[in-house]
């Protein structure tokens, strides 16, 4: 009779519900029957407790038949199925079966559905209730109670498996629920044996087991619907599923059995922590065939490339709790600066959780909510749909949008976004240009040096002519130190020198000298100047160069005492003995460039005396 209703349910869920959905009308469902589940357990629990004689069982069944009664008035009233479909199916039925019983990746499927049902369900649940009686010590009522905290776990985290489901495909989490599966076996075998403790662990356990099997009921069950069973052939393959999961139901627990029968005279004692007894081999078999689903599982076709390990880097990464948070704002917000806000914040959870939200804020009506979410994606892990969806804005009609586009390329480090930005080098708008050469710059774009370097000397404005040094010094393009030096003579103002000096500073070293010794530069030039000269005793003598020790405490006095024309003297000196000793070529030369413009009028000039620092302390550090 079971068989009957269930094999005529399959196929009206698969009409009736949509596929969009399929994963949260499971977990709903999930919801409201966990929810009955409980009150059921709560009663049965006090019934059986509270009773001693088999009237107690009888009064059970009977609230369960009236139930079930009417349960299927209630169902009589829910819509039907095309009738002209089913016709036209039944027609087919047998050439159907045969396409069934051919389809390898139907049968994969069929047999990873197996393993995990026998390994996870037919032999734990079966003997469970024995084991907790007989090895555990645990009271008939306290047994029946522990389904509630299988229900409270399965309650707790059924929407969200459905949820994940339908966003990211079934696989990814039929394999979490595995991996969850996989921790029970050992869970039992390291429960203490009748003591005051056990129930609370159990009940904790048993909490873990109903989030474990709720994933896994939810996830395998969309699977079935959405990636195995064709549409149009649906009837035939559910009813082969169906003949093939009641075979394997049947099995499990006769498999179970024979296996707890054949390990009856184990003798129980105890590995350390480990409880070994009849049921010992019950676990180990469950624990085998669990993980060769879990081997089998990544072979199994779906529609979406998203991955075990990037389905729990997700939750893993970042602020998954502040994403999922945002995520319920984002979608319930109502006016434009609630949704600006969650765009903005989505970012600062660096999980690839709100990627989908950041994506259609992209194409939001409100201006400012692609422009939030364009910076949020830069601040997010680099993925290949980010990375997609931002190279169609760079490229798309919206101008005002490239710049903000191009920077958050580079800053998200996906080299695949290297085509799109060599193009927009090329745009006919100069800032999408510009943040597009700094952009290349980031991801270290050495082919597009030849462009950029042309780009440079054709620039006539002074601002845009950074941009391109500045990728340029990201790049260590060397050739272009004589350019840079000249720029730096033509700059007017501080934020441009530093910054031209900052490329330049990166084509010779290391850039951190140069940026900690900025900080400290601006703050108070005189002090900072004369400590680090004096800090550069020491890596001149490790380098050899204890001789030009009294003319760096010369200029670090000079420059202590506000001498500033004494104090570049005494550091051009520096500069001048070791250019006449260095063997590399880049060095050489910016050392070269930098006592030349300290020799005019570059005790004015702190950038120059900032990077003549930081190109000795390369010197000598390297």
């Amino acid at each position: 009779m079971r068989a009957i209703s269930e094999t005529g349910s399959y196929p009206w869920r698969m009409e009736i519900v949509p596929d969009a959905i399929r994963g949260k009308f499971s977990a709903i469902t999930g919801i409201t029957t966990t929810v009955a589940s409980i009150i059921v357990a709560l009663g049965a629990g006090y019934v059986i407790d509270a009773g001693q004689s088999l009237r107690r069982f009888m009064l059970l069944i009977t609230v369960g038949v009236a139930c079930g009664l009417v349960s299927v008035l209630l169902f009589a009233r829910v819509p039907g199925e095309d009738r002209a479909r089913l016709q036209l199916a039944n027609t087919r039925h047998w050439a159907g079966m045969r396409q069934a019983l051919e389809d390898r990746a139907f049968l994969l499927f069929l047999l990873i559905l197996a393993l995990a049902t026998i390994g996870g369900q037919s032999i734990i649940s079966s003997f469970l209730p024995l084991f907790m009686k007989e090895q555990v010590g645990l009271t008939e009522g306290v047994i029946v109670l522990l389904s509630i905290g299988t229900h409270i776990g399965a309650l707790f985290s059924s929407y969200f498996w459905g949820w994940a489901a339908d966003r990211y495909s079934s696989r990814p989490v039929m394999q979490v629920s595995l991996v969850l599966m996989l921790l029970l076996p050992p869970f039992w075998l390291l429960l203490p044996r009748h003591d005051p403790s056990s129930t609370a662990l159990a009940m904790a356990i048993s909490f873990v087991a109903g989030i474990a099997s709720l994933a896994w009921q939810v996830s395998w069950t969309r699977y079935l619907y959405v990636n195995a069973i064709p549409t149009h052939n649906h009837p035939a393959y559910l009813s082969l599923y169906f003949a093939w999961i009641s075979l394997v139901t049947g099995i499990g627990p006769l498999l179970a059995g024979q296996l707890l029968m054949g390990s009856a005279g184990i003798r129980a004692r105890q590995l350390g922590v480990v409880h070994i007894d009849a049921y010992t081999p019950l676990f180990v078999l469950s624990l085998a065939l669990l993980a060769a689903s879990m081997v089998l599982i990544p072979k199994l076709r779906t529609e979406s490339n998203i991955t075990f390990r990037r389905f729990a880097g997700m939750f893993l990464r970042g602020n998954p709790v502040r994403a999922m948070r945002l995520l319920i704002q984002y979608n319930q917000a109502g006016d434009e600066m609630t949704r600006v806000m969650a765009t903005e914040q989505m970012g600062d959870t660096h999980t690839l959780l709100t990627s989908d939200e950041l994506i259609q804020a992209l194409s939001d009506p409100s201006y400012s909510v692609r422009h939030e979410a364009i910076h949020s994606i830069g601040r997010m892990p680099a993925a290949p749909e980010l990375v997609k969806a931002l190279v169609k804005v760079l490229q798309g009609p919206e101008s005002e949008l490239g710049m903000a586009t191009a920077r958050a390329l580079g800053r998200l480090g996906d080299r695949s976004a290297l085509p799109a930005l060599r193009r927009s080098l090329h745009s006919q708008y100069d800032l999408i240009a510009a943040e597009s050469a700094r952009a290349l710059g980031q991801l270290d774009d050495a082919h597009s040096i030849p462009d950029l370097k042309e780009k440079m000397h054709a620039e006539p404005n002074m601002q845009l002519k950074v941009a391109y040094a500045a990728a340029l010094g990201k790049l260590r393009a060397a050739e272009v130190i004589p350019d840079l030096f000249q720029l730096l003579a033509e700059a007017k103002t501080e934020a441009v020198r530093v910054e031209l000096g900052l490329a330049i500073a990166r084509i010779a070293g290391d850039e951190r000298y140069y940026l900690q010794r900025w900080r400290a530069f601006r703050s108070d030039f005189d002090t900072a100047a004369a400590q680090a000269v004096l800090a550069m005793q020491k890596p001149a003598r490790r380098a050899g160069f204890s001789e030009l020790d009294p003319v760096l405490e010369a200029g670090a006095k000079s420059f202590g005492e506000h001498d500033l024309a004494a104090g570049v003297a005494f550091l051009r000196q520096v500069l001048e003995a070791m250019a006449a000793v260095e063997e590399d070529g880049t060095l050489k030369e910016t050392m070269g460039r930098c006592n030349q413009a300290l020799a005019h009028g570059g005790h004015t000039r702190l950038d120059l005396i900032l990077l003549s620092l930081h190109v000795l302390d390369v010197a000598w550090n390297s």
